[in-house]
């Protein structure tokens, strides 16, 4: 098949969606490619996810029931598949209040044009600065993500990853040291080629970054969000002085910073460094997949969910992931190593995509980059901070507690959306945790 029937074929299918809703013509051509014996006869649509789950999108499981007539024959073969259809919330007032469509258009600017161009980019690396490696191709390439079968603005249909045994943390629980040290392994991959690409085609780097709209924390949506960073404010502060009121010096320091806690998050997203990459933007648990082998290990990780992706520095997805996801007690014992892990996956990485020489020109050597990244870290981790204040009370929370994404409603947003997740004692723990080991570590 031609580039031009592939792209007429893409179109085709593109222009056939009046809706984000599916219908057989759709998924028929959406497998006809790789599948062209497939007839679809019917599928099944349930809810693809909990409450607490996802906020800015419908997750939808589809169950697809067909058959295959395989050469051409006679004889009707069974054939059965599941997928995941995101999509839009149906109702008005969320999608309004998450800024669901320009959060959805970050997503499918990801898969159609980021990713293809990564998958590109280092297939051709490996063919040339990393042949005859020994290194296995899950070492060399960044491909920790779900199949994605079609992403438009208003729909995206993705590979079921339960199918292939992947399961997702307890977002209660948060990640152990073992699924915490294989999201950095990933995370530094994902990022490597961003390093490394820009490197190589800097004005097209430009071009990848400038398609993408920051989700969040952008100057526009300062009023916009403002009455929600005060709650989420108010809620932090309330926290630290309930578990230790005596430390008076700390919360003064908390106050300050929080005083203008936007501001500083928007500052924070905006700057510049030798370490700006494209960064996942929302890796957390729930966007986090693992599957194990036999034995319990981890054999494989898988990330989701692209949604809030941005330019910035690669300590911004390293602190959002740290401080909302793991223990303080364990991050006391176990932060050096953490960073550790992920810079020495980050030079490999590195060093597969650029070669030696590309590598030290580029960034001097390994113990140059690690020093860049314990310098960003440091200025960023009070980013991890300002997610906590957002992530900890949905993570904490009971699924019962968690804001249901899939209530109906038509009214009109005219405010940010009010999560309204009551607080709880391990909130409150991990919250004062946090905050004392920034203060205590000269980060706030």
């Amino acid at each position: 098949m031609g580039v031009n029937d592939s792209e007429a074929r893409k179109d085709s299918i593109t222009s056939s969606l009046c809706s984000s809703h599916l219908d057989l013509e759709l998924l028929q051509r959406m497998f006809v490619k790789n599948e062209p014996d497939v007839t679809i006869d019917s599928y099944e649509e349930a809810q693809g996810s909990g409450r607490g789950d996802n906020y800015t999108a419908a997750l939808f499981r589809i169950a697809l029931k067909g058959h295959t007539l395989p050469d051409g024959g006679t004889k009707k073969l069974k054939w059965e598949k599941s997928i995941i259809c995101k999509r839009l919330p149906d109702c008005k007032i969320k999608r309004e209040a998450f800024k669901s469509e320009a959060l959805f258009r970050n997503e499918v600017v990801f898969y159609n044009t980021i990713m293809p161009e990564y998958v590109a980019f280092q297939r051709r690396q490996v063919e040339t600065v990393g042949a005859g490696t020994d290194v296995p191709a899950s070492e060399r390439l960044f491909q920790a993500i779900p199949h994605c079968y079609l992403a438009r603005d208003d729909l995206i249909v993705l590979e079921d990853l339960r199918v292939r045994s992947f399961t997702m943390p307890d977002r209660q629980a948060g990640l152990g040291p073992q699924q915490l040290e294989a999201v950095l392994a990933e995370l530094a991959r994902f990022h490597a080629v961003s390093l490394a690409y820009q490197r190589r085609h800097p004005a097209e780097f430009r071009q990848l970054t400038g398609a993408l709209e920051e989700g969040i924390f952008s100057q526009a949506n300062e009023e916009w969000y403002r009455r929600y960073y005060d709650v989420l404010t108010r809620n932090a502060i309330q926290m630290v002085r309930q578990t230790v009121p005596e430390k008076r010096d700390h919360l003064a320091k908390l106050e300050r910073f929080l005083g203008n806690c936007f501001g500083h998050l928007v500052e924070l997203v905006n700057r510049t460094s030798e370490l700006s990459v494209i960064c996942h933007g929302d890796c957390w648990t729930n966007n986090i997949l693992f599957r194990y082998d036999e034995a319990g290990a981890i054999a494989e990780t898988c990330l989701v969910d692209f949604q809030l992706i941005r330019h910035g520095s690669l300590a911004l997805d390293l602190a959002y992931l740290i401080y909302c996801c793991t223990d303080g007690a364990l991050r006391k014992k176990s932060l050096q190593h953490w960073l550790q892990t992920y810079h020495q996956q980050l030079v490999r990485s590195l060093r597969l995509l650029l070669g030696d020489g590309g590598f030290a020109e580029a960034f001097g050597s390994d113990q140059r980059l690690w020093e860049q990244i314990g310098d960003e870290f440091r200025v960023c981790a009070r980013f991890g901070l300002g997610a906590a204040m957002d992530m900890l009370p949905i993570s904490t929370c009971s699924s019962e507690e968690a804001p249901d994404l899939y209530a109906s409603g038509t009214e009109t947003a005219a405010t940010p959306p009010e999560l309204n997740v009551p607080p709880n004692e391990l909130c409150r723990q991990k919250m004062t945790m946090l905050v004392l080991e920034l203060i205590d570590g000269g980060m706030l």
